[in-house]
C-alpha cells in the first residue's frame, strides 16, 4: 500500500494487509504468489529481513503490530501488539545483533525484543523515542531519532535517553561519513555529530521549500545530498575539498 517493496533472492515481500493477506511473497520474476500470511491491516512501514541461529525472518510492523514469519513459506513466529497504534506505524523496524528495536507515535513508544530463532521477548519499552514519520538511526551502540519533535539520543541496549535537544525542529535524520543529517520539516538542514555523550551541531544552512511540511528524509549518495520537499528535489555537493 505505501511501504517500500523487499526483495530477498528471487522473492518480492509486499505488505498487501486484510484478512490471510498481511504480508505476501511473489516471484519477483513472474508474480506467482509463494505464501501468505496474517490478518492484520496494512502499515506504512518497510519489512526487513534478519537471519536468528540461522533462521531467516522477515520482521515487519503492520497496522496493528510488529511481527515475524519465516522467510522461506511465511510461518507466523511471533506478534508484538503493544508497539502498534491505530493511526500509523510508519518507522522501518532497526535489527542488531539479534535484537531488534521498533518504534511509534501517537503517544505509543519503542521497544527493544531480543529475538530467538522461532520467538522473542521484550527486553524495554518506554516513551522516550516515539518516530513519528522517521525512522532512527543506529551509530555504534546510540540510537539517533526523533521523539516525536525532539531529537534523542538513546542508548540500544538499555533504552536509556543520552541527551535530547531541539535542534533543528521536529524531522528526519540520516547517517553518512561519520556525520548526522538532520531535516526538519520547515526545511532546516543541520549537520551534527553523532556523540553520545553530548549534542555537536557543526553546520546549518536552510532550503527553499513549498507550502507543505517537508517529510523525506535525506538522501547522501556519491558525495550528493539530495534533499526532496512536495515541491522541489534539490541537490548538494558534500564532498569534502
Amino acid at each position: 500500500m505505501s511501504e517500500s517493496p523487499l526483495i530477498d533472492g528471487d522473492r518480492l515481500i509486499v505488505m498487501p494487509g486484510g484478512r490471510g493477506a498481511s504480508l505476501i511473497s511473489l516471484n519477483k520474476r513472474d508474480g506467482k504468489l509463494q505464501w501468505k500470511t496474517g490478518d492484520d491491516e496494512a502499515g506504512y512501514s518497510s519489512a526487513i529481513v534478519v537471519e536468528v541461529s540461522g533462521v531467516r525472518q522477515v520482521i515487519a510492523l503492520s497496522g496493528e503490530s510488529a511481527m515475524s514469519v519465516m522467510e522461506d513459506k511465511g510461518e507466523m513466529l511471533w506478534r508484538y501488539p503493544k508497539i502498534a497504534n491505530r493511526t500509523a506505524n510508519i518507522a522501518t523496524p532497526i535489527y542488531h545483533d539479534g535484537y531488534v528495536f521498533i518504534s511509534t507515535d501517537y503517544g505509543t513508544g519503542c521497544a527493544l525484543l531480543k529475538l530467538g530463532p522461532k520467538m522473542m521477548s521484550e527486553v524495554y519499552f518506554n516513551r522516550d523515542m516515539k518516530n513519528h514519520y522517521s525512522t532512527s538511526v543506529l551509530v555504534g551502540d546510540t540510537l539517533y531519532g526523533f521523539n516525536d519533535a525532539i531529537l534523542t539520543a538513546m542508548d540500544f541496549k538499555t533504552g536509556k535517553v543520552m541527551w535530547r535537544n531541539r535542534s533543528v525542529g521536529k524531522g528526519s535524520v540520516a547517517y553518512a561519513d561519520q556525520r548526522l543529517y538532520v531535516l526538519s520539516e520547515d526545511g532546516v538542514m543541520g549537520l551534527l555529530e553523532p556523540n553520545p555523550a553530548a549534542y555537536k551541531e557543526v553546520s546549518r544552512f536552510e532550503i527553499s521549500k513549498g507550502r507543505y511540511p517537508t517529510w523525506s528524509p535525506p538522501v547522501i549518495s556519491d558525495g550528493k545530498l539530495y534533499l526532496r520537499d512536495q515541491d522541489n528535489l534539490t541537490s548538494y555537493d558534500i564532498k569534502p575539498k
